[in-house]
């Protein structure tokens, strides 16, 4: 029987817990989950976007190219030529004292009216070094040609949802006050748009913004694949499977059905039931999302490193953060169990 090493990682796991603990007290128990995070050597928080922390796991050690690697996936067969942003498409809600960003996939946003809102912007911003493309309904991108250097610093967009966004635009960098003056240019042009008229009064929300991110120049491809397979889907794993030459595989109903088709090597495993529900601090979401996690995912890989099945488990939780089980941690009677409150609720992000 081969024994896999796997990665786990699951984008919203941990960052919201400290958090929830400090105003509710309590967040639920996953008894397979505290199980395996505590027989593991869990390394804290880096803080990272779950977008960058994906990254690393291919081996891209700077930067967060997800300009170049969504439109690779969204276009496998086109070359990839100049240079691309991600312009995700959202919504920005008037707080109490700052706008609060909902991304596209909440939006319902349909080809027509992307194609319609996309050909508005480049009509008026022709006098500009770049042009707005519609990669997918929900997944539009900037591009600029090779020479251009987009001059700016940007936060990947699972840093800005359901956030206020004041002190996350992209201040930094040579071109950064171009940018935010188009971007607010930008505003004025979508408001009064006839497709957000339309949206409008059909009860849905308008597009009102683009958030501009991902503009880090995509390195070379690997000589040697950095893993032997990854389960999962989204534009940003598929672009990063494409370019490390990665067989992208779809998820499997369960842990047991992963292991039950083999294979050998490093095997990566994107579950994205609980990032939603922790990107818009919604508690109950995150607990029903756990608990699918818990009986489909967590409970048979406690089985799996009881028995011996895999090699090693490395469960990220989107940020950095790793719990790391390696072929003794079976053995570690001594490590008892330790609920969520007890591993995570002393802790200050």
């Amino acid at each position: 029987m081969t024994q896999p090493v796997l990665h786990l990682f699951v984008p919203g796991l941990l960052h919201k817990v400290p958090e929830w603990l400090a105003s509710y007290g309590e967040v639920g128990r996953y008894p397979a989950l505290e199980w395996l995070l505590s027989r593991g050597a869990l390394h804290p928080s880096r803080d990272w976007p779950c977008e960058t922390a994906l990254c690393r796991l291919f081996g891209i050690r700077e930067g967060t190219p997800a300009g170049a690697l969504t439109r690779m996936a969204c276009h496998p067969d086109a070359p990839l030529t100049g240079r691309w942003l991600c312009a995700e498409p959202v919504y920005l809600e008037a707080g109490i004292d700052d706008l609060v960003l909902t991304e596209a996939s909440q939006l319902g946003l349909s080809w027509p009216e992307a194609e319609a809102l996309t050909a508005l912007v480049n009509e008026h911003f022709t006098h500009r070094p770049w042009t707005l493309k519609a990669s997918a309904p929900d997944h539009w991108h900037i591009h600029v040609s090779e020479d251009v250097d987009p001059g700016l610093e940007t936060r990947p967009l699972s840093a800005a949802v359901g956030q206020r966004i004041g002190r996350l635009l992209p201040r930094k960098g040579a071109q950064a006050d171009a940018w935010l003056q188009d971007l607010n240019e930008l505003q004025m042009l979508l408001h009064p748009a006839l497709v957000n008229q339309e949206r409008e009064g059909r009860g849905c929300k308008p597009i009102n913004s683009l958030w501009v991110w991902g503009e880090d120049p995509l390195p070379s491809s690997p000589t040697q694949a950095p893993l032997a397979a990854a389960f999962g889907q989204g534009r940003l794993l598929e672009g990063l499977c494409r370019w490390g030459q990665v067989p992208c595989q779809p998820l499997t109903e369960n842990a047991d059905a992963l292991l039950e088709a083999g294979g050998e090597g490093e095997c990566l495993v994107v579950l994205e039931e609980v990032w939603a529900p922790a990107a818009y601090d919604d508690i109950e979401g995150w607990r029903m999302g756990m608990e699918v996690l818990e009986r489909a995912w967590f409970e048979p890989l406690l089985k799996a490193v009881q028995r011996g099945r895999v090699r090693s488990l490395q469960l990220h939780a989107g940020d950095g953060s790793i719990a790391v089980l390696g072929p003794t941690a079976r053995w570690q009677f001594w490590r008892r169990p330790r609920s969520l409150n007890d591993l995570l609720g002393g802790e200050t992000r």
